[in-house]
């Protein structure tokens, strides 16, 4: 039995911006009371019964001088899905806190770099835990 701290989350529109790059989110409304540090993670994402491989940003967005948290994930090796109106996410471990970028290129290579850093710490997570 899973010990990782899970929770449900609303989806919502977002800016589009992950679209713009390459890297489409999932955006999420962010439940009351989530207590999470703010940062990047390697997440279960659970979508009509199905199980894929995620990365969760959590926090505000510095690179576009947005204080305020936003909650959205990746989904790995998804080109296209129809998210519900409402996510399950599972913390499978923490990456990394969050940065300000002085460039979106310097943000979508740190980007790439986590998805890559995210896909082997839940493949490990699969296999044993």
């Amino acid at each position: 039995m899973s010990k990782n701290k899970k929770f449900f989350a609303p989806v919502i529109k977002g800016k589009g911006r992950g679209k713009k790059i390459g890297i489409p989110t999932i955006n999420l409304a962010i439940p009351k009371g989530l207590d999470l540090k703010t940062g990047i993670y390697a997440v279960w994402v659970y979508i009509s019964g199905k199980k894929y491989k995620g990365a969760m940003h959590y926090g505000p967005i510095p690179t576009f001088k947005e204080k305020q948290s936003s909650l959205e994930v990746y989904l790995l090796d998804v080109k296209s899905i129809t998210a519900d109106s409402t996510v399950e996410l599972e913390i499978v471990e923490w990456i990394r806190k969050i940065k300000s970028f002085s460039s979106v290129n310097d943000l979508t290579m740190q980007i790439k770099q986590d998805i890559e850093t995210i896909r082997k710490v839940l493949v490990y997570n699969h296999l044993h835990g």
